[in-house]
């Protein structure tokens, strides 16, 4: 199985060993770095040919009543594989395809037909804490290109050049890392959306400070960006100067002016450039006295972004993207406050898999992007699950996406990897983790209330043994990803003294292991980073009153 799952594979015939390839046709040169990312050489061997052309075929999803940049065709014969799509998207999606075919040795003989269900799909740097390091923003890029999404929108919270001084242009250092940024993402055929905060401090009513706005974006433009976005999220809900309130009925009516007059001024200086606002209203009620009049106030080509029913929602639902539209004229584009776990949840780390939006939320909304951790490479994991539901929501399945994402990052470490990620499953979007140590644990309990002390130990004992196991891997620092995750392992660490406290108070009940289990069950509860679920507790305070 490959992913994200293709709409539609029909390569079930013969199968097809390729070891190297050669390539014939379009885009020769993007595909020669595909391949080689996957460690594929094309210098000889199996012949991929590439064809473009603008046809219905290669251009109109039926299903969606609508054209696409990103539908392709791969076509697999016992001589050769034959490529068809209608852009350099197309093409880049379809070799990322047979590149993993290649991989999982995949490939046989047949018809296989892809496109993406969600029009845009991709991830916003939206979150509060320390910034990502440019290496960290494109090694992201690189793996969300390769699963499938097209959109990264650049607005990090602690960027001061995008809230605190959204007046000063971008140092030219700063301005020469952002092209890099803009050209790697294009690069990998992702839209690259540079977004600026201006609320905290704009004067709706000064001309200095909108001719400031639009000298900030233009100099963005200039590196190249085309498509922008204007946050006015966590801002004020009051007038902060006495000349706004003389001249503004309410903060929507300045907010309306605000993008109105941005918007025009863009348009003026290229047809061709996109926008994208978010409103201070971004969640709750859909017909709202703000967002209503907000939505029907500003042009209906500019992207509207909303997070749900909650800042943070459990669940997305077609019901409510619908009923945003008759509000306010927008198809909603989802702003999903997962992964992240900035503010209040900076104690939890969020490494599930995406779960309760609604499999045809894509007929309801402009797309989705999901809001990142300031741990970059913990992000990751999450971020490949949200790019296989993207893409084909329709056969998401969540448990094997996680473990394809496990594999990915982790490669044969992944096995390991999952007594600790075990653990790791409270968000937003569940409350309930350790799955895996509960159902252990119950079995274990099973065993001994049938009188099977001894095969209930040799379970146990084998079960701290893999937990061991994993704390030892995880301790080596050198692996960006163990690192980014510190906090957690010293917990997860406690976690498997407090297990091995357990078991040797089952194997030898006495004072001295019963003192042990107590002192650790104190100093495991008392830490307040958040590790494995309920079962881990009771397992501990049963054994306690045991003694």
């Amino acid at each position: 199985m490959i992913y994200p799952v293709p709409q539609k594979n029909n390569l079930n015939g013969k199968k097809i060993n390729v070891t190297s390839v050669v390539l014939n046709g379009n885009f020769k040169e993007m595909a020669e770095k595909i391949f080689s990312s996957y460690n594929i050489k094309t210098n000889s061997g199996f012949l991929v040919e590439i064809k473009v052309s603008d046809s219905k075929k290669t251009t109109y999803i039926d299903s969606l009543s609508r054209l696409s940049k990103e539908k392709y065709f791969i076509i697999a014969s016992e001589d050769k594989v034959l490529i068809e799509a209608s852009s350099e998207r197309g093409v880049f999606r379809a070799v990322n395809t047979l590149c993993k075919l290649i991989e999982n040795d995949e490939l046989k003989t047949g018809e296989l037909e892809d496109y993406p269900l969600f029009e845009t799909r991709g991830y916003i740097e939206g979150f509060y804490g320390k910034t990502w390091s440019n290496e960290k923003r494109h090694s992201v890029m690189r793996l969300m290109a390769k699963y499938g999404m097209n959109t990264f929108y650049y607005a990090p919270k602690d960027d001061a050049y995008h809230r605190e001084k959204w007046r000063e242009l971008y140092p030219e250092n700063e301005l020469e890392a952002l092209k890099k940024l803009f050209d790697s993402a294009t690069e990998q055929q992702l839209d690259f959306a540079w977004n600026i905060g201006p609320g905290l401090t704009y004067k709706y009513t000064s001309e200095e400070d909108f001719n400031c706005l639009v000298a900030k974006i233009k100099s963005v433009y200039d590196i190249g960006v085309r498509t922008f976005g204007l946050l006015l999220d966590d801002i004020p809900w009051d007038f902060q100067y006495e000349e706004d309130k003389e001249k503004f009925d309410g903060i929507v009516d300045a907010h309306i002016y605000l993008i109105n007059k941005t918007y025009k001024a863009l348009k003026e200086i290229d047809n061709s450039i996109n926008l994208t606002v978010c409103p201070t209203q971004y969640s709750g009620d859909e017909k709202g006295y703000y967002i209503s009049k907000f939505g029907q106030g500003i042009p209906t080509d500019v992207k509207m972004f909303w997070t749900g029913a909650e800042i943070c929602s459990r669940v997305l639902t077609v019901r409510e993207a619908e009923e945003l539209f008759r509000s306010t004229k927008h198809k909603p584009l989802f702003w999903d406050n997962f992964p992240v776990n900035d503010c209040e949840m900076y104690q939890e780390m969020h490494l599930g898999a995406i779960i309760g939006r609604d499999v045809e939320l894509y007929k309801a909304c402009e797309g989705l992007i999901s809001n990142v951790m300031e741990y970059a490479e913990c992000s990751k994991i999450p971020l490949m699950t949200i790019a296989d539901y993207l893409w084909n929501p329709v056969c998401y399945n969540p448990d094997n996406s996680l473990k394809n994402a496990h594999k990915e990052i982790l490669g044969e470490k992944a096995e390991l990897f999952r007594y600790f990620a075990d653990h790791l499953g409270v968000s937003c979007l569940s409350k309930y983790s350790s799955a895996f140590m509960s159902d252990k644990l119950s079995h274990i309990n099973f065993l001994l209330s049938n009188g099977r002390q001894q095969d209930a130990l040799a379970e146990f004992r084998e079960y701290n043994l893999n937990m061991r196991k994993c704390l030892e891997m995880l301790e080596d620092t050198s692996i960006e990803l163990f690192k980014e995750m510190a906090k957690w392992v010293n917990k997860f660490s406690m976690c498997c003294d407090l297990l091995d406290a357990i078991y040797n108070q089952w194997e030898k009940p006495s004072e001295d292991n019963y003192n042990i289990l107590k002192d650790l069950t104190e100093k495991y509860n008392s830490d307040g980073t958040v590790l494995t679920g309920f079962c881990l507790r009771e397992a501990a305070e049963k054994t306690l009153k045991l003694y």
